[in-house]
């Protein structure tokens, strides 16, 4: 039997090594985060203007200990590639006490018309908002699908019309007697019965008719389980009379803004194409500026000329973008509204404006010019 001496130096050691195991048992407590959730799980934003989404993270954790639960960014995914970073740090500290717990987490963000494009164009229709949320055990992602257009639910819904040439130009100057033809890309949800007509407005009427001439009366049932694309050819296109066209295809039962073409017919009238085009000389705006939808294009006439045309490039591409066309009794212009929406605020393009005469004619060119939407 120990001496109550030696038993009482038994007990302290045995306390003192228990506390020890305790401590350092502690010290590292488990927090792991289980999963991520989002209010709302799916998000629709309009296929014109600016729209605000709000996202709120539920992250559910479980620990022994409160941890500081974070994220550093967000991703902007589209078909599974990042294609930008979107807001900032995300962080909230738990209060674990020995069990499960969730935390809210809440952000905005602002999405422009030329985002909600590039969705509405994607083969999946959407694209993704992704957060990485840790507390310095394990990690686990949170996504939200974003559409473009109208609901995700119901009947048919026509979510976006893009109008273009075959040329994928979407302005253009031809001759007398060319073959045209329009091609109306169309994004929608759901299936049903579209109804659209191909309509023209012609030099002879006035052009701000709002209905113009139906050249084609569309009916065609659309399938799909979720988001689908579409594209339907216009008939040939008027071209036997010289002047300003417009041409649009138009959808019943939608909201969103129609878009409408421009081209421009000319007289084949004394045709000549053996000179080498002049310099068209530009007024306004100056070079590397910002463009908004009230800056002027104006320029110095050109004799015999019957159209100006302005096209706005990516930097360093070829193809336009967008632009506009108008008839040479005008010496300036403003671009549409839908022009704008093929353009990103903050990038850099190139501009230029030609002159046209008859038969085709290019009678005048401008030089590059670089600008930047605001």
């Amino acid at each position: 039997m120990p001496s109550s001496k030696s038993w009482r130096h038994f007990l302290v050691t045995t306390s003192l090594a228990l506390a020890t195991v305790l401590a350092t048992y502690a010290g590292s407590a488990f927090a792991d985060v289980d999963k991520v959730t989002t209010s709302p799980g799916t998000i629709t934003v309009p296929a014109r203007g600016l729209a605000t989404i709000n996202i709120v993270w539920r992250v559910g954790t479980t620990g022994s200990v409160a941890r500081n639960v974070t994220s550093s960014t967000a991703e902007l995914k589209l078909n599974n590639s990042t294609i930008a970073t979107l807001g900032g740090n995300l962080s909230t500290t738990t209060t674990l006490n020995n069990g499960p717990e969730t935390v809210l987490l809440r952000e905005s963000y602002v999405f422009n018309a030329a985002l909600a494009r590039r969705i509405a164009a994607s083969p999946a229709g959407s694209l993704q908002i992704t957060r990485q949320f840790g507390d310095g055990g394990r990690v686990a992602t949170g996504q939200v699908n974003v559409y473009s257009g109208s609901s995700n639910a119901g009947p048919l819904a026509v979510r976006r019309i893009d109008l273009a040439f075959e040329n994928s130009a979407r302005t253009d100057v031809v001759s007398e007697d060319d073959v045209v033809h329009a091609i109306a890309d169309i994004s929608f949800r759901s299936s049903g019965i579209l109804k659209g007509e191909w309509r023209i407005v012609e030099p002879s009427a006035s052009l701000g008719s709002s209905g113009g001439r139906v050249l084609r009366v569309i009916r065609q049932n659309l399938v799909s389980s979720g988001e689908g694309r579409t594209r339907i050819v216009s008939p040939a296109l008027p071209t036997l009379n010289s002047g300003l066209h417009l041409v649009s295809f138009v959808v019943e039962d939608t909201s969103i803004e129609i878009p409408i073409l421009r081209y421009f017919v000319l007289d084949n009238v004394g045709t000549s194409i053996e000179t080498e085009p002049g310099e068209l000389i530009i007024l306004s705006p100056g070079d590397d500026v910002g463009l908004d939808q009230n800056t002027i294009f104006k320029w110095q006439s050109v004799a015999g000329a019957q159209a100006f045309q302005i096209e706005i490039f990516n930097k360093d591409e070829e193809v336009p973008l967008t632009g506009k066309i108008v008839p040479a009794t005008e010496s300036k212009l403003t671009l549409s509204p839908l022009s704008f929406e093929w353009l990103t605020p903050g990038n850099e393009y190139t501009w230029h404006l030609r002159a046209f005469g008859v038969g085709g004619k290019l009678l005048a060119q401008s030089k590059r010019q670089s600008l930047y939407l605001k």
